[in-house]
């Protein structure tokens, strides 16, 4: 799926989009969630006189389950859903372009910092970022619609029939990170996972509007916002020796209490 269909669902998503000012919002309004929310995750946490004496790989799991979503793997067949398969490359900016380079940049620096795992180096960290292949499909797309390039039917319809099998992928991939079986521990993770299902939200709808977006595109980026804990941050958890468990409890949780959170944020909003 990482090499082969999501960057072919990513290209055929953004290349078909119109290029303005919401490709340079969307990634903005991800980046400002992720920075705002990982330091509010530290401040509440240090602010809790209990939560002062959470072990190190647990609280490294508080910071990725405050801060990382599900933008793709549970926000773009949510977009696509509700508001159009044309606002489906929101999620691939949000995702593509800021939050998944903030997980394997800031977010592994953090889990390295409270796990026992390797250490990587701001190299290592920005190659990761660099060899995604998905990233590279966005930016072909991007070039392609810059520079006028008509692209042929056949090429846009070979893309579209690639990416029909990400999302049924990426909803198995889901069920299959859903672990229940830590919940006892998740009274700790409660005010992170505040600040992801409530907090976050708020942040990307305030952001997005700031910077001027608008109707179905403001909504889809408060979709975004508004995910439960990202799938991948289980695969950095594990890497970086965090609290495994924990971190697959705070994904299980968060995803069930998505289908709450989520139509009440969007009606307070919108």
């Amino acid at each position: 799926m990482l090499h082969v269909f999501l960057p072919a669902l990513a290209f055929a998503l953004v290349v078909t989009a119109d290029v303005n000012r919401n490709f340079i919002a969307v990634p903005i309004a991800a980046g400002v969630v992720v920075l705002v929310c990982t330091g509010t995750v530290f401040a509440v946490y240090r602010l809790i006189p209990w939560a002062r004496k959470i072990p190190g790989p647990a609280f490294g799991v508080m910071a990725l389950a405050a801060s990382y979503g599900n933008v793709t793997y549970l926000g773009l067949p949510i977009i696509t859903e509700m508001l159009g398969t044309e606002l489906g490359y929101v999620a691939v900016l949000y995702d593509l372009v800021a939050s998944t380079p903030l997980l394997l940049t800031l977010g592994a620096f953090i889990s390295a910092r409270y796990g026992s795992g390797k250490v990587m180096s701001p190299a290592e960290s920005l190659k990761r970022v660099i060899m995604l292949p998905p990233l590279w499909a966005v930016v072909a797309g991007i070039v392609v619609r810059l520079g006028g390039v008509e692209m042929p039917k056949l090429v846009l319809d070979t893309a579209g029939i690639m990416g029909k099998p990400v999302i049924p992928i990426m909803m198995f991939t889901v069920g299959l990170a859903l672990d229940f079986r830590d919940v006892k521990r998740l009274p700790m993770a409660v005010p992170a996972l505040a600040i992801k299902l409530i907090l976050a939200p708020i942040l990307a709808w305030w952001v997005g509007s700031r910077l001027g977006v608008t109707g179905k595109v403001l909504e889809a980026i408060t979709i975004e916002g508004a995910t439960p804990v990202m799938v991948l941050s289980l695969v950095i958890a594990d890497e970086f020796e965090l609290d495994v468990p924990l971190a697959a409890a705070c994904i299980a949780v968060s995803t069930v209490a998505l289908f709450f959170t989520m139509p009440i944020m969007m009606k307070i909003l919108f």
